[in-house]
């Protein structure tokens, strides 16, 4: 079995908090306190996320990856892999990946918004060179960009945005730091 946090409830606990600030505060990237060592296919904050956010009461849509990281995550976390992202609590994009079709996954409903996927997604980096971002957690609107993005994201990002209060969120993951983009955020491209 793989290694996952020194110490995993302080660990975990920590990288949950982060990730709270992250979404309290859209688009402003955030280091992550600790992390674990990388998991194969994987970057080490992707697998920080996973140990802190995923348990035995969600499922998780996993990209192709090496049976020794999906049974170390399973041990670790007592996750359940979904089969299709249409099915996942958490859909993990690993980088240089393809996006889903948003529309095409948990969204929530009228009565319960919040029982809706979370995309984690890898890239490369953060700048601000991309997008503008405003609407909840914004004391005024954010430059925001994030190179190695899946192709077209910002537009289908929009569309996601369209649905609100239903809709998908996403954290965009880097090797060290997190950026939360709830599906409340407008963006305007440019």
């Amino acid at each position: 079995m793989l290694t996952a946090f020194a110490l995993p409830e302080d660990d975990a606990q920590q990288t949950f908090r982060a990730v709270l600030g992250s979404m309290a505060e859209p688009l402003l990237p955030c280091a992550l306190p600790v992390l674990p060592p990388a998991l194969p296919g994987l970057k080490a904050a992707t697998a920080a996320l996973l140990y802190a956010l995923a348990d035995q009461d969600v499922s998780v849509w996993l990209p192709a990856l090496p049976d020794e990281t999906v049974s170390s995550l399973r041990f670790h976390t007592g996750m359940r892999v979904a089969d299709l992202p249409e099915a996942a609590n958490f859909i993990v994009i690993a980088a240089r990946m393809p996006l889903p079709d948003l529309m095409s996954l948990k969204a929530g409903s009228a009565e319960y918004p919040d029982r809706s996927a979370t995309l984690l997604i890898e890239v490369d980096g953060f700048g601000t060179d991309q997008v503008e971002g405003s609407g909840p957690g914004f004391a005024a609107p954010r430059r925001f960009g994030a190179a190695g993005l899946p192709k077209d994201f910002w537009r289908e990002w929009q569309r996601n945005h369209a649905r609100f209060p239903l809709g998908v969120d996403a954290v965009l993951i880097t090797d060290t730091h997190v950026a939360g983009l709830p599906r409340g955020v407008r963006i305007r491209e440019g």
